[in-house]
């Protein structure tokens, strides 16, 4: 595949994911998984099973585009540095794995009827510390890809900068979720790191779907 066929497939694969994130993560989740409402939890889901099963299929999606970019990314940045770019394909796809195992948490209370709520309770927040451990080694995986961009020379500053923002701040807001931390703490260093988050990886996509690969006219 060619450097601009392989651009534009990412970039197109990243932006379809922040869709699909989007509308599963931070709007179908939050429909379910309420801190102040624990207990009503089995009844939500009962009452949405539709938006309930829309969101997982949202997620399958998401781990299925998480793999073709594990790839896509590889072969687009492995001139740059062939080591570096297998191993940042490798560790996303080792994120891609821990986040599926997280998302079989959430398949299981497709069995609403026969979980208590309790049960349901729990799978959902095994499902949140298994994947806040997938997101730090995403970090790992998004730092990695700012070295890159780096290398690449042709991509803007900027972008690189934006992303390594992002990694640190996927592996330090993970973290701390990990950890005994205050969740207002967390809450808040999250809601200031969202933007830096969301720019690195969503400004490479969109450079990459516009001018990556494209050769140099003299």
């Amino acid at each position: 595949m060619k450097q601009r066929h392989l651009a534009i497939t990412t970039g197109i694969a990243l932006v379809l994911m922040a869709l699909i994130a989007g509308f599963s993560m931070a709007y179908a989740y939050p429909k379910f998984y309420q801190a102040d409402s624990l207990t009503l939890l089995k009844n939500n889901i009962l009452a949405q099973q539709g938006l309930y099963k829309s969101m997982l299929l949202s997620i399958v999606l998401i781990l299925i585009l998480d793999l073709l970019v594990s790839y896509t990314l590889y072969k687009y940045f492995k001139n740059d540095h062939r080591r570096t770019s297998r191993l940042a394909g490798i560790i996303r796809v080792i994120y891609t794995i821990v986040f599926g195992i997280a998302t079989y948490s959430l398949i299981k209370n497709l069995d609403t009827h026969a979980l208590s709520n309790e049960m349901i309770v729990l799978n959902f927040q095994q499902f949140q510390f298994i994947w806040n451990g997938g997101l730090l080694i995403f970090g790992i995986h998004i730092l990695l890809i700012a070295w890159l961009m780096k290398l690449h020379q042709k991509i803007p500053k900027i972008l690189w900068i934006l992303t390594l923002i992002a990694g640190v701040s996927y592996i330090v807001v993970h973290l701390l979720k990990l950890s005994s931390s205050s969740s207002t703490l967390v809450t808040n260093l999250e809601m200031v790191l969202a933007l830096p988050m969301a720019a690195g990886e969503l400004g490479l996509a969109i450079w990459l779907w516009i001018k990556g690969g494209k050769e140099t006219r003299t």
